[in-house]
Formats: structure tokens, sequence, C-alpha cells
């Protein structure tokens, strides 16, 4: 008992020393801190921020078509050692595990399954490893609740980046403009973008950027030393705020109509660029806004839309069209009365020489415009004198960006009073020694259509957030008055003879009342004083109708080949066309309902006993849409619906019954069944229509929409079918 004791005594004191230390040592921890422990553990403890990136507005026109909108992307990464673990503990096999999970991705995602499986193998020395960057926010969803449910571990994802989808394609491709993908800093835990944005470069896309860019989000995340994500209470966050979708006054039916009619307006005239302005006078709205390049055809969409705007960055020597401008004062001031005739031809200043195209001795002010004097119009301009021919086109906003807020407008070049030669104010009175944008010329029309109100041009009608509530709406804004209604209505009848008597009748329509002017302005040469030889620009802007106008049109062909330098036989004709397509859209209100069916009705002609390749002849010049029936042999019409004499919509499907030839000097040709064209591009069209031995006859550019023989007509071989393309 003695020996236990002095054991036990021992015992007790080296667990107490211990004890005693042990407590000291702890002691030291909390109070002297020596090791630096508690910034360790402040740092464990302290929340990191995470960026969350909003997704960029759309972009609708003015009847919610969408026209672009975003994609987001994400990356995943699969942790393997987070799958190891699990296949431990489940006791199951690592190879089928990661079959597992290259199906369920795979299954969620259009990736396959046996690249998920090679990604997975690959690169062992890496716990973990990304399958992909370019998940969309659908597919994740799906694997995100896959592997939840399945209960698999080591789903590890994260925003990868942000794609504009143009829905349209190449629709307004120059005025929606482009993005670029920016990124200005690095998430410093993650080590990954954090500060991601696509940042808009050119048009739309750049100059409504902020609107559409949002505001960045955070979160509050803390992580184990595993790059887990701890769950915590009290993290704060801020959501990202989505940028805001921006509905445009385009109504993109209209747009399509004027960019297949400058398109087939370059293939016919031979010219390097086009543009086109269609705008409501009345209130500044732009409806349609298109600039097209012969070389746009067949380039890469991303970089068309990183072109130049061409009708507000193009400018050009207007020419002619300027001349109801120049004349305005002087009818407002009556200084040329209505029946004045005034001396043309020819007129010498000093050493300069103007000179008319169209030979006239005399001409009054209304036909100075309808025969477009050169002389006449100099004339005028000496009376109203150099400062208020100065202050007339200042007004009507030359020389000065209309305020449309466009990227890459321009203003033009109209130079100060001061810097005006002697012959100047005659230069100027005909379109020469000043530079405008279509822009600008579609704004100063459309005082002249609206009595005199210079409207501000505006292309954005409102703000809009993702649950279509307005943030923001833009409305008409009256800039100034350029002159009295009743001056402007004088002009109005001056450019009404123009079309209908004048330079401009390959813009009449003979249903409407058309005004406008026609323009063959000469290009300067680059890099010298003069005129480039054989180098134009064709100019028609118009509207309609005159006694209470609701568009303006603009066209503008930059150097028309041949005889169609001439606007009056480029731009006039291209705006009739893009005109009536306007006013037989089934929405359109600007023609009554009557005057628009009588336009699109026609007569039926009397096919009975004719050969079917002539009737055949007679509904294609028509513009008919028909389909045949009757034996293969048969070559003559014996029979129709609607029957002949009778009106009919241009759109109505017609019957032909045909028969057996009374005249046995006409050929029996063996029939072939007219293919479905619809929907094809017209390369195939054109080869379908070969294997049928059957010729066509093309409108337009890209896919059919239309075709005079309707699919599964008896045909014969060599007919002719009229087919209607569009983008």
């Amino acid at each position: 008992m003695n020996e236990i004791r002095p054991r036990y005594l021992s015992v007790a004191f080296v667990f107490g020393t211990l004890a005693v230390l042990w407590a000291a040592y702890l002691f030291s921890i909390q109070v002297f801190d020596p090791f630096d422990l508690s910034e360790l553990s402040r740092t464990r403890y302290t929340p990191g921020k995470e960026i969350l990136i909003p997704t960029r507005g759309a972009i609708f026109d003015i009847n919610g078509n969408l026209l672009v909108s975003s994609l987001s992307l994400y990356q995943i990464d699969i942790d393997r050692s987070a799958i190891a673990k699990w296949v431990k503990k489940k006791g199951i096999n690592l190879a089928d595990a990661y079959q597992k999970v290259a199906e369920i991705i795979a299954t969620n995602s259009s990736l396959g399954s046996e690249a998920v499986m090679q990604r997975l193998q690959s690169n062992n020395r890496l716990n973990c490893i990304q399958i992909s960057n370019r998940i969309k926010e659908m597919e994740l969803d799906g694997i995100i609740k896959t592997f939840d449910a399945e209960g698999i571990p080591g789903l590890v994802y994260a925003f990868s980046s942000m794609r504009r989808i143009y829905s349209k394609e190449l629709l307004a491709a120059r005025l929606l403009g482009s993005v670029r993908e920016q990124c200005d800093g690095l998430d410093q835990m993650g080590m990954d973008q954090s500060m991601y944005k696509l940042s808009g470069i050119c048009g739309i896309e750049a100059t409504h950027d902020k609107a559409l860019s949002g505001e960045y989000g955070w979160r509050e995340v803390i992580y184990d030393a595993y790059r887990d994500r701890v769950p915590y209470p009290d993290l704060r966050q801020k959501p990202a705020q989505n940028g805001y979708n921006v509905w445009l006054t385009i109504d993109s039916d209209i747009q399509e109509i004027v960019e297949n009619a400058l398109l087939s307006g370059l293939e016919t005239y031979g010219a390097c660029n086009a543009s086109a302005v269609v705008m409501d006078p009345n209130t500044g709205r732009i409806i349609a806004m298109a600039g097209i390049s012969r070389d746009d055809k067949g380039a890469d969409p991303g970089i068309v839309r990183t072109r130049p705007n061409i009708p507000v960055s193009f400018m050009f020597e207007p020419g002619s069209v300027i001349k109801p401008i120049s004349i305005l004062p002087a009818l407002e001031k009556n200084l040329v009365s209505p029946t004045e005739m005034i001396p043309c031809g020819t007129y010498q200043i000093g050493s300069r020489r103007i000179s008319d195209v169209h030979k006239s001795s005399e001409l009054n002010r209304k036909d100075i415009l309808v025969h477009s004097s050169n002389v006449g119009v100099a004339r005028i301009a000496e009376r109203i004198g150099q400062q208020r021919f100065y202050e007339n086109y200042i007004s009507f906003g030359f020389g000065q960006k209309t305020g449309i807020n466009l990227y890459g407008e321009t203003s033009g070049i109209f130079r100060k009073l001061e810097n005006w030669g002697k012959t100047s104010i005659h230069s100027l009175s005909f379109g020469q020694e000043i530079s405008v944008t279509t822009i600008q010329l579609a704004v100063a029309f459309s005082a002249l259509a609206n009595g005199g109100k210079l409207m501000k041009p505006y292309i954005v009608d409102s703000y809009r957030d993702e649950n279509g509530n307005v943030m923001e709406q833009f409305e008409p804004v009256l800039l100034r008055s350029v002159s009295n209604p009743a001056t402007i209505d004088t002009i109005k009848v001056y450019l009404q003879a123009v079309v209908e008597k004048g330079t401009g009748r390959n813009a009449n329509v003979g249903y409407i009342n058309v005004a406008g002017k026609t323009s063959t302005a000469q290009k300067k040469a680059e890099g010298s004083p003069g005129y480039a030889q054989g180098k134009y620009t064709a100019v028609f802007t118009g509207f309609f109708p005159v006694e209470k106008p609701e568009l303006v049109i603009s066209i503008i062909y930059d150097e028309p080949q041949g005889v169609y330098h001439y606007g009056s036989m480029s731009s006039a004709p291209t705006f009739k066309t893009i005109m009536e397509n306007i006013l037989f859209m089934p929405g359109c209100t600007i023609l009554p309902y009557n005057q628009r069916l009588i336009q699109t009705s026609l007569t039926m002609p009397n096919l009975i006993g004719q050969p079917l390749y002539k009737a055949e002849s007679i509904l294609n010049q028509y513009g008919f849409l028909y389909h045949i029936v009757g034996p293969d042999s048969a070559s003559v019409v014996v029979d129709q619906f609607p029957k002949p004499n009778v009106t009919i919509d241009r759109n109505h499907h017609i019957t032909l019954k045909i028969g057996k030839s009374v005249d046995q000097n006409l050929p029996r040709i063996t029939q072939g069944v007219m293919p479905d064209l619809r929907g094809l591009t017209l390369r195939k069209a054109i080869q379908l229509a070969a294997q049928h031995h059957i010729c066509l006859n093309i409108s337009g550019s890209g896919k059919v929409r239309k075709q005079s023989i309707l699919p599964g007509s008896r045909v014969l071989p060599g007919a002719t079918c009229q087919v209607e393309a569009t983008l």
C-alpha cells in the first residue's frame, strides 16, 4: 500500500502539470494569440462576394416581335474526388458512376455521352474537370434537377458567357448593331470572370447600351478548405437588375419590305450602296430604316452588323431633291408670283455657266420644280438673298445632327455663311456645295408633308422591364416651325405635279395621290474639288397621300449604273414598290378598304378553247394563282372556275379544266406534276423545277413564299411559273 501511494502521486503530479500547461497554452492562444489564429479565423468566416451577372435586355419592334435576345451560357465541371467518395460509400463501380453522369449530362444538353466520358476520364491529375462552358440555362436546370434527384454529388457550375440571338437574321442588321464581350476583373476567390458583360459597339446596341446592360448584383458566400460552399446564416445579397428591353418604333414587316426592295434594286441597278428611311411625318416616328451594300450578300452576318448604318452615316450631295426647300422662302414672301415666267435653259454668272437638262426658255415657279430646272431655282434663290437662304436651310436641320441619337450619325456638311463663295447660293439651290444624309432628307420632307413642323425623329418607343412594364416612354417632339401651312400646301401641289407629269412619274400609281422629288446628283471626286466622271447618287423622296400625308419615304442609290443613275429610273420605281407593298399589307389603313379591293381585283379572262400553254401565259401575266385538272393527254382549256369576266381577287385560286384538243395540229404533250417550291431557297427551287422541265420567273430573293402554279397541278413541260421570294 505504501508502494502504491508514491506511484499514484507521481502520476497525479504528471497529469496535473500537463493540465496546467495545456490550460496555460489555451489561455495564451485565446488572450495573447501568438500564432495570429484570430486573423485566420476571421478570414475563414468572413464572407466573400460573388458577382451576379445581369441578363442583357432584348430588342423588340413596335408590334412586339422579338428582334434580338440574350442567351446565357454556363460552365459545368465535375468534382471527381466527390464522385470517388460517393462511389466508395455506395459500393458501386467508378466507371459505372461516370457513365451515369455522362448520360445525365447528354440527356439534358446537346453534348454526346461519349464526349462527356472522354472528358471525365482525361487528365487524372486534376480533381475537378471541365465538361463544357457552353451549357444553356434550360439545359443546366435539367442537369441540376437530375443530379439532385439521383443524389449524385460533384456537379460544379458557374456563369460562363452570354450570346446575342438575332431572331430575324440580317433584318435591320446595321441598325441593330453588334456587341462584344468584356471582362473587367477577376473573382479573387474563384479566379473566374466576375465582371463579365456584353457591351454594344455600334447601332442600337451601342446607343442604348446603358439601358440594355442592366446592373451587377452580388451575394455573400463562404467556402471551406475544399472550396465547397458552406451554408451560413444571415448572408446578404443584392440581386442583379437585368437590362431593360428596348422597344423600337420599327415595324419589322415594313422593314422587310424595304430591305427586299433595296436588295432587288442593288442587283437591277448595279449600285454600290442603297439606303431608305420610312417615317411618320406627323410624329417623327421611324417605321423602317435600311442600309445595304452590294458586298453584304454572302458576308458573315456578324461583320454586316458592325458596318456603318448608311441612312445616318453616308453623306452625299442631294442635288435636285432639295429644290422645293430652296424656293420655299420665295413663296412665303411672294417674291415670285405663280404666273411669272422665269428665264431658264442657261445662265452665265461670271465665269460659271449653269445649264438645264430639260431645255426650256421660260418656266413658271411650278414648272421649275416639275421639270427640275437648275437655272430657274438659281434665279429664285438670288431673290431670296444669302442671309434668308442660309437661315432657311439651317431651320430644316441641314449641317446638324437630327437628334435621333443613333450610333455613327453624321451632321452632313453645310458651310457657314461667311465661307460662301460668289456662286454658292446658286450651287446650294440645286443641291451642290452641301452634303446630307438620308435621315436628314426624310426629316426635311416630313416638314413639307405635315404643314411646316420639323419633328425630331425617334426610333425607340420605350424601355420596358422583363415583365413588360413601361419604365420610360418616348414621345414625339416638335423642334420648330419652318414655314406656314399655306405655303407648304402650295409646295405639296407642286410636288404632286412632279410625280404626275414631271421627273417623278415612275413613282405614280394612279389610285393614291403621291408627292415627291427626284434627284440625279454628281458625286465629288476624291482628293479633287471637281466631280467624278460617270458617278452619281440617285435620289427620290416623297410622301402620300398628299391630302393627309401618313408616310414619308426617302430612297438613295449610290453609283447606280447606266440609265439607272437617274433618280427617276431607279429610286422612284423603288419608292413605288415599297409604297404599294405597304398599302396592301393586311393591317394597313392608309388606303380605304374599297380602294384596296378595287386595286387588288382583276377581271377573269376567257380562257376556254385556249391551248394550255397560252392560258398559262395569260394567267402568269396577271399574277393569278391556278391549278390544272384533266387527263394527261389533254392540251386545251375546256372549262374554267371562276367563269369569264367575273371580278376576283388576284390571290383567288383559279381552276382550269383541260380536255383533248379539237385542233389536230396542236401537239399533245405528256404532263407532269407541279412540285411544291414554297420554303425552298431559290437555288433549290430552280434545281427542282428544272427536274420537272418547268421554267421559273423569279421576283425577290431568299426563300420562295408564293408560286403561281399551285402544287400538285398538272403542268406541261416548258411551263412558266411565277415565284416570289423573300428573305
